[in-house]
This record gives C-alpha cells, sequence and structure tokens, in this order.
C-alpha cells in the first residue's frame, strides 16, 4: 500500500545528507543521496508504503510503514523512515487493501498522521485470543524504526478490553479521535500525556466522520455510502454508495419517521437501477464519480473518468451547472488532493501498474494538467496502492 502527502509548492534545497537506515528491499531507489530535511518538509511530495511482515509460528504479522519525501523541484528523494509497529496492530486505512481502501477521500488518508508525520493513528492487537485483528484500543504509533504506542490505557487483566474503532487524528493536531464498542465518539490530545478522553456522545449509527472538531455520523439509511466528504462550513455531506449512487445530505435533514437517526440523500448522476433515494433537479447532468473534496460550501469535486466541478445551487437542492476540469480518458486518476486555497488539485495518474505519475491541475475549464513527477512501484513482489493524502 502506498500513500502520499504533498506538503507546499515552493522549496529551497537543502544540504545534502544522508538516508536514513532501516530501509527494507522492494522500496524505491533514489538517484542521491537523501537531503537534510525532515519527512514532510515543504516544497516535498511525501509517500507512504505498508508492508505486512510475517510473524514467526503462527504470531501476527507486523505493519511496516516507509514514509520518503521527494523534492517538488526535481523528484529527489530528500527523507526517509522506516517504522516496525508492534505485532498485530493495525493502522487500518494505510493497510486496506479492499475497494474501501482504493477509493478513500484524500481527508481521510491523511487524518491518519498528526501535524508533522511523527505519530500515525492505529489499533493495538487485542488482549484475548480468537479476536479480530481490529478489537483492540485506539492508540497512536511513533514512526520510529521500533514504533511504540501513544496514548495506550493502562493494562488491567479484570476490565473488558477496548474494541474501538475509526481511529483518526483531527486536521493539524495530535488529537486522536475515535468510536468506542458502545458508540460513544471519544477524543484526547496526545500532545498532553495523561489527559483524559473527551467524551462526545453517541454516533447516530457505527462509525462517523470528522470535519474539524465536529463528528458527523448521521448517515443515509439503505445505502452504504463510504468516504463522506465535509463541506467547509459542515452544514452537507457527499459521498458515493457501492452502486455508485453519488449523494449530498444536510446535516440537519432526516429521514420522516427515523427520529434524528438517518438523513435523506439527494441523489445526482444517473440514476442506478432501482434507485428510491429522491434525486436533485439537474443531477441527471452529472457524469458516474465520486465525491473526493468540497471546493467550497457549494461546489464539489467529483472524480470518475474525467474531473467535473458539481455546482449546487445556495439551498443546496439542485445541481446548477457541471463542469468539466479534465476529459474523460482510460487512465486512472482516482487519487487526489486539493490545495491549500482549494484552487488547484494535483493528482496520480496511471495506466497500467508500473509507474504512477503526479500532475498538477488548476480547477478552472480549459487548464492543462502539469507533470510533477514519476514514482516507481514499491517493488516487484508487492502491490503497492498509491494515494494523495495532502497538499500543504
Amino acid at each position: 500500500m502506498i500513500a502520499l502527502a504533498v506538503t507546499g509548492c515552493s522549496s529551497t534545497d537543502g544540504a545534502k545528507g544522508s538516508q536514513d537506515n532501516g530501509g527494507s528491499s522492494g522500496t524505491p531507489s533514489s538517484s542521491a543521496s537523501a537531503q537534510a530535511k525532515p519527512i514532510g518538509a515543504p516544497g516535498t511530495v511525501t509517500v507512504s508504503w505498508c508492508d505486512l511482515k510475517g510473524g514467526n509460528s503462527g504470531a501476527p504479522t507486523a505493519q511496516q510503514l516507509t514514509l520518503a519525501s521527494y523534492s517538488m523541484t526535481d523528484g529527489q528523494e530528500v527523507a526517509r523512515t522506516v517504522s516496525l509497529l508492534p505485532q498485530g496492530a493495525d493502522t487500518g486505512i494505510l493497510c486496506d487493501s479492499t475497494p474501501t481502501g482504493h477509493t478513500s477521500v484524500p481527508s481521510a488518508v491523511r487524518q491518519a498522521f498528526n501535524k508533522d508525520f511523527t505519530l500515525v493513528a492505529g489499533v493495538m492487537p487485542p488482549v484475548r485470543s480468537g479476536a479480530s485483528s481490529q478489537d483492540g484500543p485506539a492508540v497512536a504509533f511513533t514512526l520510529k524504526p521500533q514504533s511504540t504506542p501513544v496514548g495506550a490505557p493502562s493494562a488491567d487483566p479484570f476490565t473488558i478490553g477496548a474494541k474501538d474503532r475509526t481511529p483518526a487524528f483531527q486536521s493539524g493536531t495530535s488529537t486522536l479521535w475515535y468510536e468506542t464498542h458502545d458508540r460513544h465518539v471519544m477524543s484526547r490530545d496526545l500532545g498532553q500525556p495523561g489527559a483524559a478522553a473527551t467524551d462526545h456522545g453517541m454516533s447516530h449509527d457505527w462509525g462517523f466522520v470528522l470535519a474539524g472538531d465536529q463528528p458527523w455520523s448521521r448517515m443515509p439509511l439503505g445505502d452504504k455510502f463510504k468516504d463522506v466528504t465535509v463541506n467547509p462550513s459542515g452544514t452537507a455531506a457527499a459521498a458515493a454508495a457501492d452502486d455508485y449512487n453519488s449523494a449530498i445530505w444536510l446535516k440537519d435533514s432526516t429521514v420522516p419517521g427515523s427520529g434524528d437517526e438517518y438523513a435523506e440523500p439527494l441523489r445526482f448522476g444517473p440514476a442506478p437501477f432501482g434507485s428510491a433515494n429522491k434525486a436533485l433537479p439537474g443531477g441527471d447532468n452529472v457524469p458516474q464519480c465520486t465525491p473526493k473534496f468540497w471546493i467550497d460550501d457549494h461546489s464539489l469535486f467529483c472524480a470518475g473518468k474525467g474531473f467535473s466541478r458539481v455546482v449546487f445551487s445556495d439551498a443546496l437542492d439542485s445541481v446548477q451547472k457541471v463542469e468539466q476540469l479534465l476529459p474523460d480518458n482510460d487512465r486512472d486518476n482516482s487519487s487526489v488532493a486539493p490545495s491549500p486555497d482549494l484552487k488547484s488539485v494535483v493528482f496520480l495518474s496511471r495506466q497500467g501498474k508500473d509507474v504512477a505519475e503526479l500532475y498538477r491541475l488548476d480547477l478552472s475549464p480549459g487548464s492543462t494538467p502539469k507533470k510533477i513527477s514519476s514514482i516507481a512501484p514499491h517493488g516487484p513482489s508487492v502491490n503497492s496502492e498509491l494515494r494523495l493524502v495532502a497538499w500543504q
């Protein structure tokens, strides 16, 4: 698995230094010595690989995370760290090879790391034998050669072990959010050792999306919408369902007769067979695509065979227009991330599995993609999934 983070476009080259040891076979080679810069320095692209290391005599596997940063100016490697997590620990989305992992929105992948890429969110291995690999307490792991947990609860053999899920960092912080087995949404600041967790109440359903410091848990009933993206003001969300039924819904919308448990989705794009969801007026003009991020409160960046900007009315009750940003093509351009000012996007483009090319595109009709770099596969025996995490 590979994830990418794009940090800043402008950079100045630092003095050359030696590459961090701890690298594994199959990692990309650098044509120059690594520069003396930290992971995620301005003007770099940061890449994250996840490799599974087999345990001995039936012991659980261990996830190894490799982070490397490359110069946005010349594509050279400038920093690298390799971290071996404890056996059985799980970082979730970073090592998820299922379709859900492949289609994750940029905000979800970026929230796996804290502000400065020194911690990664995850779940400790369960204490009891036979439990699921995700039946453990939510913690963070240090991104050091021998990774250790941060924020783990005190061991007590006479308590029921935690079974937390969906750990994620609040953007720009070291505050870890997660959901407990009884659906309580919790957070704790890992920058304050020993700080007590804050209970934010119960989620409406299993799982939540973190938008700033606000958990969003009200989801549509019936369809399995996933990879939800919330608009800047936190008033509306968008996502695609398993049947490619894209929709938006308002935070205060409800399904009649369901109390406040579920939201009423408003579909847009090609109508899937048998869909009972209410369609937005003008929504049939939207091509089949997956919502990736909101450009502003009323316009959505959508990725399919090409890229589109979907513009909604002020009340979000109709589609006003659809702007083509990138024509339909035969390449895989599903991994994207917006610029901080939301005026441009970076994306990975692949045709085949050998090399992924990194492009920048301004979010205005008629713009031409500009190639930034090429990234070789992690190794011939590793199934590498590349993702853009953030452009900072």
